[in-house]
């Protein structure tokens, strides 16, 4: 391979915007894609040499196998950071991305459990039952009742839950607290699983771990949810993000404004949360054409 610095631009990536692991993957697996692609089709052997025609010929390509939109917009933007590295390390004057177009991506709007399957879920609460099923269902319940993300569920602390005052301090992306409210159903049901937790021995200030008192991984949270949902009917995609798209919708059916919902889900931007929005409006044309007179 010739001299393109994508070693330094990871390292960019990883010490300097301190992205995720998961993130930087992506990143470094489009860059590389793009690289083999133009050292194999125009011979170039160094980032100077690259120019538009030569991104512009890779996304063409990428369309033309069919790839989707919404990924191919993800790997032209993987190198608009890479050329904009290039440009802040004097190595490149002028980005080679110029002009590339932009493709439209159809919104796809948020699955969210019905009534019925939630409901379901929380009146078969395991009762005289293991560590694990109790685990298991404190996992479904927390994701459900705070909105919070995988990530953030599995690095919960007992000492940052306050049950008096209901409430859970979260630590969100780039180390971003929030204070995120809860019921007193779900207090107490956290309350039940720290009981069970130290009557099988586990003393940890992690709230969620395995019976041998290790931290949970992505996939155990993943796994359970998929399963929990799959038991209880619930169809299309199964994970954990659901729970969360389902927290956020039921708020704004309910009154709740955007702009408080945006805080308790440690969104960045607004942007992030007016998704949830449009969920609204289709449940309002669904009502329109069930009821409306003329239709």
């Amino acid at each position: 391979m010739g001299i393109f610095f994508t070693e330094q631009f990871i390292e960019y990536l990883q010490y300097q915007r301190k992205l995720s692991p998961h993130t930087i993957t992506a990143y470094k697996s489009d860059l590389l894609e793009f690289i083999n692609f133009i050292e194999e089709k125009f011979e170039i052997q160094k980032s100077e040499e690259i120019n538009n025609d030569m991104v512009r010929s890779w996304a063409s390509e990428l369309i033309e196998n069919s790839l989707e939109p919404v990924s191919v917009r993800r790997k032209v933007s993987t190198l608009r950071s890479y050329f904009k590295y290039l440009q802040k390390e004097t190595i490149l004057e002028k980005s080679p991305i110029t002009n590339v177009p932009q493709l439209k991506v159809a919104k796809k709007l948020p699955v969210v459990i019905s009534y019925e399957s939630i409901n379901s879920i929380f009146d078969n609460k395991p009762i005289d039952s293991g560590y694990n099923e109790s685990l298991n269902h404190i996992v479904i319940c927390i994701l459900y009742g705070t909105g919070i993300r995988r990530a953030e569920l599995i690095g919960l602390k007992e000492s940052n839950i306050d049950l008096e005052q209901r409430q859970i301090k979260v630590l969100g992306k780039r180390n971003k607290e929030r204070i995120v409210p809860i019921t007193m159903e779900l207090a107490e049901q956290i309350l039940w699983f720290i009981e069970i937790k130290r009557n099988t021995g586990i003393i940890s200030d992690n709230l969620l771990v395995t019976i041998k008192n290790e931290i949970l991984y992505p996939g155990y949270i993943y796994n359970v949810v998929k399963k929990t949902l799959t038991l209880h009917q619930v169809n299309g995609k199964r994970s954990p993000h659901i729970l969360r798209h389902t927290y956020a919708t039921r708020l704004l059916q309910n009154g709740a404004e955007l702009l408080s919902v945006k805080e308790l889900l440690g969104h960045s931007s607004l942007a992030s949360t007016q998704v949830y929005t449009h969920v609204n409006i289709e449940d309002l044309k669904k009502i329109y054409k069930k009821n409306h007179p003329k239709q």
